[in-house]
């Protein structure tokens, strides 16, 4: 349901129809307590379990297709960085993790329940803890 809000803010915000995208961001903000802004470029197939609640992502964030991002998930840039985190496609990311800075998370990379990851993670692996470590890495 998240996901196709944000499509039709989405949608109004590219055809310059920016203050009906504003009024379905605040919707989105008042009924689901998430920041899923207009600007993100999230692709298609990605879901947000939990009605999304407590997620917060950067307007200039990317995200693949196929993606569920649990709840209070964070990403976002570092103090310092104009650069925020591009996610793959086919990525788990874990309740309440926190994904920050200029990195890359690579196309079917698990991240665990409140990891703070702040490195890029290379495909087919799965981080965990704070600051976020390699626990298992699926090679083909």
């Amino acid at each position: 349901m998240i996901y196709k809000l944000y499509k039709i803010e989405n949608f109004f915000y590219r055809y310059k129809l920016t203050f009906i995208a504003v009024l379905f961001r605040i919707i989105i903000r008042v009924l689901f307590s998430c920041d899923i802004p207009y600007k993100a470029k999230i692709g298609k197939g990605t879901s947000f379990p939990h009605l999304g609640l407590g997620v917060l992502i950067h307007p200039n964030t990317q995200i693949g297709e196929n993606c569920k991002i649990l709840q209070g998930v964070s990403i976002g840039g570092k103090s310092g960085y104009e650069k925020v985190p591009s996610i793959g496609s086919n990525v788990l990311i874990g309740a309440h993790a926190l994904i920050l800075g200029p990195i890359t998370i690579g196309d079917n990379a698990i991240i665990g329940a409140g990891a703070v990851v702040i490195h890029d993670v290379p495909e087919n692996t799965t981080v965990v803890g704070n600051p976020a470590r390699e626990i298992s890495r699926k090679v083909e």
